[in-house]
């Protein structure tokens, strides 16, 4: 048996909270987690709307099915054909980041990048890997309920990440980002002298509109 890998055009969506135009001075390019859907996933984000600041939702480009077809949720990627799923989203960011300045006619403007649960290591590595960001590909990078990939080489992208506003978000009930996991990334940032803030909250696994807020400010 032989593998045979082949680019096919694909569709992709995503959602924008606010208009693309020259008054817009931020973008926060926000990435869902596991098994949700990019326009659910936003809707947390009208916590922070203004005119100024454009809110941009990208889907993960596997969609499946949830509670007996009942919901469909998407995915960033699984560990079948690792690199290639790393690649395609990559990509579909590039594009969307992309579009998203088209359509305001800019070039640059702030540009914050958060990431959900899977989404964190997702935008993470976007941002790590894509060609069009420059150094640093980010003015903020927000983590919530995540934390940085296991398998990003601090020491290749250490550079970047020390000029990047590095915020982890956790709330204290939190069944992924757990007391242990964070500190054990707390200790990975301290080692390689990346600065970071920490924001813990009263909650789950969710988002939490005055921590938005909060960020926001």
């Amino acid at each position: 048996m032989q593998e045979h890998t082949l680019s096919v055009y694909r569709t992709a969506r995503y959602f924008a909270l606010g208009e693309p135009s020259d008054a817009v001075e931020e973008v926060w390019l926000v990435c869902h987690g596991y098994g949700q859907l990019a326009a659910y996933f936003l809707r947390h984000f009208r916590a922070v709307e203004t005119p100024k600041r454009l809110i941009v939702a990208p889907e993960g480009l596997s969609r499946f099915y949830l509670e007996n077809h009942q919901r469909v949720g998407a995915s960033w990627m699984t560990r079948e054909a690792r690199q290639d799923e790393i690649d395609d989203y990559v990509r579909l960011l590039d594009t969307v980041y992309a579009d998203v300045l088209t359509r305001a006619e800019q070039t640059r403007v702030r540009l914050v990048a958060l990431g959900f649960s899977q989404g964190g290591a997702t935008v993470t590595r976007w941002l790590a890997h894509s060609p069009m960001l420059g150094t640093p590909p980010a003015d903020r990078l927000v983590l919530w309920g995540s934390i940085l990939p296991h398998d990003l080489d601090l020491e290749e992208y250490g550079a970047w990440l020390r000029r990047v506003g590095l915020t982890l978000v956790v709330g204290n009930a939190d069944a992924y980002a757990t007391p242990e996991r964070i500190a054990e990334q707390e200790d990975r940032l301290r080692d390689a002298a990346i600065p970071f803030e920490i924001v813990r909250f009263d909650g789950e696994h969710r988002l939490d509109w005055d921590v938005l807020r909060g960020l926001a400010e």
